[in-house]
């Protein structure tokens, strides 16, 4: 059976895209000239820059313009162009646990024996696109670099599933891997929870709901560029509207889809920055990027954090666009975000 012209076609592209982002940001710099981005007299990093403006050239739909299903499919053949290649460890198991909407799978990595502390990652993708795969080569390194246990979760996604079927599945994937430490050979007081954008919205979501119900909290938790506020416009959300891979429209299509009912963008579950109850909190790694537009309702829940007592350590990427944590194969701050995760947990849950 031959190949559709459209699959040679994006095949072609992505060969393009890996070889000239993997040039010398120097080179890249040189080559845009006077066409950098510049905004508060902050130039967005150039390789960053060419990636944009090259899939712009591409004519391709972007993810809001082909709706929630197609926008899987096309974020799962993004993600590899500018990610690293998958490290090799020392075990890497897919198994499903039990859920509220039924078996939840997950994804077990391994890079060193015996007792571990553990992470359990949640993946973004505005609650709509992701999974285990797309975030297969950042999970693997953390697991590397942090000596974790890494147990990453492919939660129910939205439209089908629409609040709180995320939230729900992120709060069992922890429980069950609390109450299954054993078997997983990791130390029960030793669990972190983390994630990426959406994900980082669960994992503060998930902490809220935990401790308003007196369970146990996770030892630390890992938010890189979280969502934390889905009810209200924070300047950032204005500045970085468009052009930045993170567009207004992409951020209306999730919304739309995780939180659909009226009102309930301000339900605390939705948006962790309108709780009212920040005490007790695990102590915190934030992660935020420069040209993102979830910059600044980060840094807001962080001061929350602050406020209440939470002791948390701050990670900034000035000239980064929100994604930068999967652009490891590309930019250096892509590497450096997973390394200060890496360290964070090595220090937060010891080794």
């Amino acid at each position: 059976m031959s190949t559709p012209r459209s699959d040679w076609k994006g095949r072609i592209e992505g060969f393009i895209a890996r070889r000239i982002l993997r040039m010398p940001p120097g080179f890249i710099a040189w080559l845009l000239g006077t066409r950098r981005r510049i905004v508060h007299g902050v130039a967005l990093d150039p390789t960053v820059q060419l990636s944009l403006d090259l899939f712009k050239l591409t004519g391709r739909p972007t993810m809001d313009q082909l709706g929630p299903q197609a926008a899987r499919a096309e974020f799962a053949k993004l993600v590899p162009i500018a990610d690293l290649a998958p490290r090799p460890l020392l075990e890497v198991l897919d198994r499903t646990l039990p859920g509220p909407g039924g078996a939840i799978p997950i994804r077990v990595y391994r890079a060193e024996p015996g007792v571990r502390p553990a992470l359990v990652f949640v993946h973004g993708g505005g609650f709509v696109v992701g999974g285990l795969d797309t975030h297969d080569p950042p999970c693997r390194e953390l697991a590397h670099q942090s000596g974790c246990v890494v147990i990453a979760v492919d939660y129910r996604l939205a439209p089908e599933h629409p609040f709180p079927a995320a939230l729900d599945d992120a709060l069992a994937a922890l429980r069950w891997v609390r109450e299954n430490a054993t078997l997983l050979a990791i130390d029960p007081a030793r669990i972190a929870m983390g994630g990426d954008s959406a994900g980082g919205n669960l994992t503060a979501a998930v902490c809220h709901a935990l401790h308003a119900r007196g369970e146990p909290l996770p030892a630390a938790q890992v938010l890189i560029y979280p969502a934390t506020d889905m009810a209200n416009l924070a300047p950032s959300r204005e500045t970085y509207a468009t052009g930045f891979f993170l567009d207004r429209g992409l951020i209306d299509m999730f919304v739309r889809a995780y939180a659909p009912l009226p009102g309930q963008t301000a339900d605390p579950g939705v948006s962790p920055l309108l709780s009212n109850d920040f005490s007790g909190q695990p102590p915190a790694l934030l992660l935020t990027a420069g040209f993102d537009p979830l910059q600044d309702e980060g840094l807001a829940y962080g001061r929350k954090l602050e406020a209440a007592g939470t002791a948390v350590r701050y990670v900034h990427f000035p000239t980064q666009i929100h994604g930068v944590f999967g652009m490891a194969g590309a930019v250096a701050d892509g590497r450096a975000a997973i390394a200060a995760c890496a360290g964070f947990l090595r220090e937060t849950l010891g080794n």
